[in-house]
Order: C-alpha cells, then structure tokens, then sequence
C-alpha cells in the first residue's frame, strides 16, 4: 500500500506539471512483439500509447502501456487479448546545465496489472495468515510492483548524440543496469525522415538473475537496432512505420533463456506504425 500511495502522490504532482507544461507529446504504437531491454515479453501483436510532458523547472512526467491484442500463449501474461499487461509511471528531472551535456536523473514505477494477489502465509506453519478481524490476508499485488532510479547522460548535439544511462531497482541494493544509445535522423524531404537508432545493455549479476533467471553474472545482455520512417502530417501530428531487431549477446545468457523457456525468443525481428501529437 505504501508504494501504492507513493505512485498516487507522483501522478498529483504530475498533474500541475501538465496544466503548465512547455510542450507535451502523445503517441501510439501498434507493433508485432513487445521487447524490453532484450526480453521478449510478447512475440505477437501489442498496442501501447505513452505520454511524455516537460514541464516547468525542468521536471517532466511520463504515463506507458502495453496492452497485448492477442491472446498469445508465450505472453508474459497469456490470454489476456484487450487487457493491459503493464502500466508505467515516471517523474523525471534535468539539471540546468550549460553545454553539450545535458543531466536527467528520474524513477519510474512499474504497474503489472494482470499479476494476481497470493495469499501470505506463515513461513514456519505455512498457514493462511489473518488480520485482526479473521480475514484471510493478501499480497497487494497488482498494483503494488516495484521502482527503477536512473540517471542519465545525454548529448544531443554531438553526433549520434550518443546518451548512458544507469538504472537501479530499489528492490535489490545491488542490483544495476547500464544503456548506452546512439540515434541520427536523415531528413529525405521537408516532411519525410529516416530515424536510426541502437542500444546495448550491461547488467549486473543481480539485474540478470532476476530477469533471465540466470546464473551467467555481469553480462552483456543485449543489442537493439531500431529504423523509422516517420512523415509529419503537420506541424504537431506525424505517422510512420518502425522496424527493429533485438538480440541477447552473452552466449551463456542466451543458453540460460532457451533453457528456461520463459521467454520465446533470445532475438527477433518486430516492428509496426507509429502516431503522435505533439501540443
């Protein structure tokens, strides 16, 4: 309950961040997989909109789902064609910095929707556990999951404008992820780009064992290469068609994955259109 509230208070204070805010985008994707720093959550057709507001003093606020349009049997959450799978939170802030380098340091609150409520037991009895009145008691699962700090180094005016960014879940003291990111955008007409784009992942030992379930250690984890071709129907409104490919890169990570068999697939190809508005 009490990360519960915490996320409640976050969106509060996102809401005058909004109301006042320099510029807001919103977008939506419809596209054949859903794949996060190289895991495959979905290998058939999703739908996530997002919203990213950049406020005043620098603060920013970001809302994104996935919801899976299929009722694909290798999902993370299966047979739940039209629901949503996962929903995230985020406040973010970027320091008032002079020159080529810009800082942002951020959190963001994961939200698993379709994660049912257990029951807690005794750990010595293994017996239903009760509150004051005899009611059995309940995990607060869904909507009580877990956060994410980052920090992140960018610079958009360099070329490639390459960006590092460090993540950390609170939900281990050592646990640690690193991105790094480069992009370049090929204006082809006044309307028409071509936005190119790659990430690589590094992780800790932890950062991997809790979300490969392996035993590999530190690794490189993987590698993403993302192309769009976007055309911008006006000034605030453009359209466009993404492709990208995805690969885990630490062999022993990869044996790991097929061995496990949680997620479908140690690289794929997906991709789909794309929308959005800026205001």
């Amino acid at each position: 309950m009490k990360k519960l509230a915490l996320s409640i208070l976050a969106a509060l204070v996102a809401m005058p961040l909004a109301a006042s805010a320099a510029e807001a985008n919103v977008y939506a994707d419809v596209l054949s997989a859903y794949v996060y720093r190289g895991m495959v959550g979905n290998d058939e057709a999703v739908f996530q909109p997002g919203l990213d507001v950049a406020g005043p003093l620098g603060l920013g606020y970001s809302l994104w789902a996935n919801m899976n349009l299929t009722d694909a049997e290798s999902a993370w959450y299966p047979d739940t064609f039209g629901k949503w799978g996962e929903i995230n939170l985020g406040l973010n802030w970027t320091a008032p910095l002079e020159g080529p380098v810009s800082l942002t340091v951020g959190a963001t609150y994961f939200i698993y929707p379709q994660d049912g409520s257990e029951v807690l037991v005794d750990d010595e009895t293994g017996e239903p556990l009760v509150d004051d009145e005899g009611a059995v008691r309940v995990s607060e699962a869904p909507a009580d999951d877990g956060y994410e700090l980052y920090a992140e180094l960018a610079a958009e005016d360099l070329p490639l404008a390459p960006s590092l960014r460090v993540c950390h879940d609170l939900g281990n003291g050592d646990d640690w992820a690193l991105l790094f990111a480069i992009g370049h955008s090929i204006g082809l007409t006044d309307e028409l780009s071509l936005d190119l784009g790659a990430a690589l992942g590094y992780a800790g030992r932890y950062y991997v064992a809790d979300n490969f379930d392996s035993a590999t250690g530190d690794a490189l984890t993987h590698a993403q290469f993302d192309a769009g071709l976007n055309y911008a129907v006006s000034e605030t409104l453009s359209l466009g068609l993404k492709g990208s490919y995805s690969a885990l890169l630490d062999s022993d990570l990869r044996d790991d994955v097929d061995e496990g068999g949680y997620y479908p697939e140690t690289d794929l190809f997906f991709g789909g259109v794309t929308a959005s508005y800026t205001f």
